[in-house]
């Protein structure tokens, strides 16, 4: 195995170390904050996401309520006409 030795790193690397480890912690630090960034609007559209799907079953709910209330006044509808017919036609009738 080849020896590591300070002497070796030397020469591979120009830089000062001072200069590298402070490139290293700022590319580490960048990283870091992207991350955060792309994990919070990932959170924020999976929230979203949850809201929109609650609110998409909730508003299915609700369109079912108001089609069952649709028909109903649709059924009370027809019954009052056909009383109405019954009262015109008796109308008729005594005339």
């Amino acid at each position: 195995m080849p020896d590591h030795s300070m002497d070796t790193n030397a020469k591979r690397f120009k830089s000062p170390f001072r200069k590298l480890a402070y490139f290293f912690e700022e590319s580490r630090n960048r990283w870091k904050s992207k991350y955060k960034q792309i994990k919070s609007n990932v959170k924020r559209l999976e929230n979203k996401n949850r809201y929109l799907k609650k609110r998409n079953t909730q508003l299915k709910e609700k369109v079912k309520n108001l089609e069952s209330e649709l028909n109903q006044i649709g059924v009370k509808e027809k019954q009052l006409q056909l009383i109405v017919e019954k009262k015109n036609g008796r109308e008729r009738c005594i005339l």
